[in-house]
């Protein structure tokens, strides 16, 4: 192994480790409900570690929810406001518990931006980029399977889709996340005595979504 592979290969370990703690704090903050949640499947974590991503390197400044946050650019450039591609929000039901744990993976660390299929921006003027972790872990998968965010195609490159959707589906046979309770799949929750229904949007109408 090149000294180079060797250098990824520490990376994307240091990246599971770091995405273990941030699903053990997910856990924490669900309660006793969530204790016996398994954490993601380590294959998925460390999806791509072997290669290093392409794209702009960038540090997180803050992170807004699931699949927003501001980043700075190179050289002490400007913060902008990213969108990351192949995921979108759980939905109110689940919304906080997203956020903390996109921001323990996220917040002040350093991710690579990649090129999605379609536009640079969205009417929002957030950045549309595939989000990768430093050591080539893929943002979309490793949120898809911890289940704080659902699979979302528009702008993403269709051959990024496949791992996030097989990393929604291992969440959602886990009950993970939002397909855990008390969210069941639903976007909001649900009254007191009632149970509650998955649903699924199809459509990005507001920043943060």
């Amino acid at each position: 192994m090149s000294r180079a592979a060797l250098a990824r290969f520490v990376l994307g370990v240091a990246v599971a480790v770091c995405a273990s703690a941030a699903v053990f704090t997910l856990v924490t903050l669900r309660g006793p409900v969530m204790a016996t949640v398994p954490a993601p499947d380590p294959a998925a974590v460390l999806t791509g570690a072997a290669d290093a991503p392409v794209g702009e390197r960038v540090v997180v400044q803050t992170v807004v929810d699931a699949v927003t946050f501001d980043a700075r650019l190179p050289d002490g450039g400007p913060v902008v406001r990213v969108r990351a591609l192949g995921v979108q929000p759980p939905g109110a039901c689940y919304g906080a518990q997203a956020r903390a744990f996109a921001a323990q993976v996220l917040d002040g660390r350093a991710v690579i931006l990649g090129a999605g299929a379609g536009p640079a921006t969205d009417r929002f003027d957030r950045r549309l980029a595939a989000v990768s972790l430093v050591g080539g872990s893929d943002y979309a998968v490793l949120a898809s399977e911890a289940g704080i965010a659902r699979a979302y195609a528009a702008d993403a490159r269709p051959e990024a889709m496949t791992a996030v959707r097989a990393a929604q589906d291992r969440a959602r046979l886990a009950e993970r996340g939002v397909w855990g309770e008390p969210c069941r799949g639903a976007e909001t929750p649900s009254p007191a005595g009632s149970s509650a229904t998955a649903t699924s949007t199809t459509t990005s109408s507001a920043p943060g979504s």
